[in-house]
């Protein structure tokens, strides 16, 4: 009885030590998939530290002090400021390069294209598949809606980085760079290799892109209830998700405020795009609003009169179908921004007519207003010879940026800002008072 009531306890486990824990870290890393590191995310690290860090310089110990206000870290942390009013709501951009596969092998891509995804403290998602999280789950391991274990939300550095990634543009891209820059007779030299080439360079990219975990992703299992289109389910069948900078696909990011839940009335853009005169920006947002049934475009808004340099199919046709009916309208504005020192472009009218397949369900609502500001010199700026599409640091791939530089780029923008100011003011007040009559005409 006595060794009844006395039983020996069970032995107290020992503590795990440090080796233990290292294996069963490596057991856990080989059975989980990880998404490859990226020269973005060291990119990243560097432009946080060097625009997000604040660097003060103690000239009485010689030494300088970093503070970090951690509210910048993350992207969900920005909403209190703009819940506060201090900061504007910001809307970051980036692109994934679908290649029209399920494996997305580039080998196999017939059909590729862009799709946009947006970024704002409060969510984050894909505009072209219509699906949202929020902003705290983006780049945490989800499979079927659950977080499979916990690394937390994306720091804001790598979305800096990826947003910013243009190196990790396709090698055709990277090509057109040299082409742009050489004389029409190697121009010709070389497209007989483009076009022998032309698949190929569009969907290799000599860097790959910024990889992370894909937070949309769903096993067989548990497909999606609203993928009728196939986009949704393309989206959810892949671990990982691949994006790099929007510009790639469009420099005027018009897609996001095109949405139409925003309600946007007015877009002020400011284009600092090298060559500017013959990019297919203002024809890629419009096909991108054609297919995303975006009725309140101006229609045939086009700035410059130039062909882009071996453009696509699709980016020809609607050129040609554009240029036919508003080639002397174009002309006059292309004149007035080259030889009249115009620095605003305001499109709040359709120049040409709307597709076919508006025609039927159109409704009755104002056309968004477009104000175009192109980044080009101008004889009133304290430097009259500065002409960003001459200067070597305002090249594309350009990375090595001075203070001095940064700052004549900035002042040179404020200044064609502000001589058009009461020209964008009196557009403001148009779109307004256009938006106020239509609404009276239907409360009618």
């Amino acid at each position: 009885q006595l060794q009844h009531l006395y039983r020996k306890e069970p032995a107290v486990p020992s503590p795990i030590t440090i080796e233990e824990l290292v294996q069963v870290a490596k057991r856990t890393v080989k059975t989980v998939s990880v998404p490859p590191m990226s020269i973005v995310e060291l990119y990243g690290a560097l432009l946080f530290k060097q625009l997000i860090v604040q660097h003060d310089f103690n000239t009485s110990e010689e030494k300088s002090e970093c503070t970090l206000d951690p509210r910048w870290m993350k992207l969900s942390s920005q909403s209190s400021e703009v819940e506060q009013g201090v900061l504007p709501m910001p809307i970051y951009t980036a692109v994934r390069h679908f290649l029209g596969t399920d494996d997305n092998n580039p080998d196999n891509a017939e059909d590729h294209r862009y799709q946009w995804f947006e970024f704002n403290p409060y969510e984050v998602g894909s505009i072209d598949h219509g699906m949202w999280i929020p902003s705290w789950a983006f780049g945490r391991p989800m499979v079927n809606g659950k977080e499979q274990f916990r690394i937390g939300e994306t720091h804001f550095g790598s979305i800096m980085g990826m947003v910013a990634s243009a190196f990790c543009a396709s090698v055709k891209a990277m090509v057109m760079e040299f082409y742009m820059a050489v004389p029409g007779a190697v121009r010709s030299a070389m497209d007989p290799l483009l076009d022998r080439f032309e698949r190929e360079t569009e969907t290799s990219h000599i860097i790959p892109p910024y990889t992370l975990y894909n937070p949309f992703f769903k096993t067989t299992e548990q497909p999606s209830q609203e993928n009728s289109d196939g986009k949704q389910a393309e989206l959810e069948g892949t671990p990982f998700l691949s994006l790099m900078d929007a510009g790639l696909e469009n420099n005027l990011p018009f897609a996001p405020l095109l949405r139409p839940e925003r309600g946007v009335d007015v877009l002020i853009c400011l284009d600092s795009s090298a060559n500017i005169d013959i990019m297919p920006w203002f024809a890629r947002a419009e096909a991108w609003a054609s297919e995303h049934g975006v009725e309140r475009w101006p229609w045939g808004a086009r700035p410059w009169t130039a062909d882009p340099l071996r453009p696509s199919k699709a980016e020809i046709e609607m050129s040609r179908g554009t240029l036919k009916s508003t080639k002397k309208v174009v002309e006059k504005v292309e004149d007035r921004v080259k030889h009249k020192n115009m620095r605003c472009v305001i499109f709040d009218h359709p120049l040409a007519p709307m597709p076919d397949k508006f025609s039927k369900e159109r409704k009755l609502d104002p056309t968004i207003s477009v104000l175009y500001l192109p980044l080009l010199p101008n004889p009133k700026f304290r430097d009259s010879d500065f002409d960003p599409a001459a200067a070597d640091f305002c090249a594309t791939f350009n990375d090595k940026w001075t203070a001095e530089q940064v700052d004549m780029l900035a002042d040179l923008t404020s200044l064609n800002f502000s001589q058009e100011i009461e020209r964008i003011r009196a557009a403001v007040k148009k779109a307004y008072e256009r938006k106020r009559a239509f609404r009276m005409y239907r409360e009618a």
